[in-house]
């Protein structure tokens, strides 16, 4: 995962964000933070599509696991299963998305 993408999206957000193409939301969690994007549920409630857990280590921040409840089957992906890559590869995407998003640039 870019660090340097990590840090500029954690020093441009605020809590869970309404943006154009959807909701994004970074909060703290037990093992580091949770950065999501969410869709619009039938119920007004918010989706993760996905949510991706990430560890923080020192300066450094990993991808841990990956939750996407939009999706079918469920995809439910963690390091520790061997889905490190896959994970990696999903937070990039999010990053990169979030800073096009907000027009933000490294």
């Amino acid at each position: 995962m870019n660090q340097e993408k990590w840090r500029l999206v954690k020093g441009n957000f605020e809590g869970t964000e309404d943006l154009t193409d959807g909701y994004y939301r970074l909060r703290p969690i037990e093992e580091g933070y949770e950065f999501a994007y969410l869709v619009a549920g039938p119920c007004g409630d918010k989706i993760p599509h996905p949510a991706i857990k990430l560890r923080e280590e020192g300066n450094y921040i990993q991808p841990i696991a990956l939750r996407d409840l939009e999706v079918s089957p469920i995809l439910n992906l963690t390091a520790a299963a061997g889905d490190q890559a896959q994970i990696e590869q999903q937070a990039d995407q999010l990053l990169n998305r979030f800073i096009k998003i907000k027009k933000l640039s490294i």
